[in-house]
């Protein structure tokens, strides 16, 4: 992993690693720092800001398959509000909370899975109680 710096002040250059992923970029002691560009040989990208070495701030990371994510992101990982792109056009903005992508459309359906868990959870056990009831009652001959 080389980096050939574009000015004296060794803030600024390319950065060739072993795998074949290019940065473009600005740097900081070496590291990726301010704003670049990371390309991969797969086509994925990722255009935005850099913080020791990771993406950090607001970015866009394109992947092969013509997905796109802009928005933000903390030490590496995308963190806050930011929008989807698939590549035939349907968008989806919501906020990253936990590691998940949150969204009114994906909210709904997580309610709606919820509730019907519930449901299902509940006559389960609601069943299984009834079985230990009855199989009890044979045992002590009640019935």
């Amino acid at each position: 992993m080389a980096i050939e710096y574009t000015n004296d002040q060794k803030t600024s250059g390319i950065q060739t690693f072993d795998n074949g992923d290019i940065y473009t970029g600005d740097f900081l002691n070496g590291k990726k720092h301010g704003h670049g560009l990371l390309k991969t040989p797969t086509k994925r990208t990722y255009d935005g800001a850099w913080e020791d070495d990771l993406p950090h701030g607001y970015g866009t990371n394109t992947f092969p398959n013509g997905k796109k994510y802009r928005g933000e992101f903390r030490k590496g990982k995308p963190f806050g509000d930011g929008q989807w792109t698939y590549s035939d056009g349907r968008t989806y903005t919501g906020k990253w909370i936990k590691g998940k992508f949150i969204n009114e459309e994906n909210k709904k359906d997580t309610m709606e899975f919820r509730v019907v868990a519930s449901i299902i959870n509940f006559l389960a056990i609601t069943f299984m109680l009834a079985v230990v009831v009855y199989w009890g009652m044979n045992v002590l001959n009640i019935i």
